[in-house]
């Protein structure tokens, strides 16, 4: 009986070390993953510090970026308020209506200099050409139509006088810079003609405008 006794108190003691090493064991391999997990979680110092770093580095280029936006913006709105004056200045110029009550001055003859001279008399230009023409108006001018005529009007040409005193380089430069769909226009012609319209010369500005078909003479 006593054997029997201290049988089952060894084996009850032997379960009570095995429950505290398999406790202890189980709390270490706890205590390990915390402290991976913590690691895995610590600030790195130094890497805080140098992203700060670039962040205050970056400061002063989003000021820059914001002052170009800025800048950016305000030329887009002065480039709109001079097209929009342009545009308005096309097509609010006034036109100038013959006197019929004043005697109209004899047309300069044929092969006089042409000079600047003051305006001409539109009035007497139906009879010769055959259509009214309006005093200034360079779609009368063989080979330019309104959308030319708005070209012109962008480089300064708003007048007869000073379609003829423009040389014709200038006038093929604005048609290239214009685009592709005017290549095929020819400018050659067109101070000639401004000349002779400024002059008021209506036969000499029909005998040569019967030659041309598009601005470009015709064979």
């Amino acid at each position: 009986m006593p054997y029997t006794l201290m049988k089952g108190w060894v084996w009850v003691l032997a379960g009570v070390l095995l429950g505290i090493v398999v406790g202890w064991l189980m709390r270490s391999i706890a205590a390990k993953r915390q402290v991976a997990r913590a690691r895995k979680h610590h600030v790195d110092t130094a890497e805080l510090e140098r992203l700060r770093g670039r962040v205050a580095n970056l400061e002063p280029v989003a000021s820059e970026r914001d002052r170009l936006k800025a800048d950016l913006n305000d030329c887009r709105a002065q480039k709109s308020a001079v097209a929009e004056v342009r545009h308005l200045a096309a097509t609010s110029e006034p036109e100038v209506e013959a006197r019929s009550d004043v005697a109209p001055p004899p047309e300069p003859a044929a092969g006089e200099p042409i000079t600047a001279p003051a305006a001409p008399d539109v009035s007497r230009a139906k009879a010769v050409l055959g259509r009214s023409v309006t005093l200034d108006d360079l779609k009368a001018i063989e080979g330019i139509g309104p959308k030319i005529e708005l070209l012109c009007h962008g480089i300064g040409i708003r007048t007869w006088f000073d379609l003829s005193t423009t040389e014709v380089s200038l006038l093929r430069t604005m048609l290239a810079d214009a685009g592709s769909q005017f290549s095929a226009h020819d400018p050659s012609a067109w101070p000639e003609q401004a000349a002779l319209l400024a002059a008021g010369r209506w036969r000499d500005f029909r005998a040569l405008t019967d030659g041309l078909r598009g601005g470009r003479a015709v064979d």
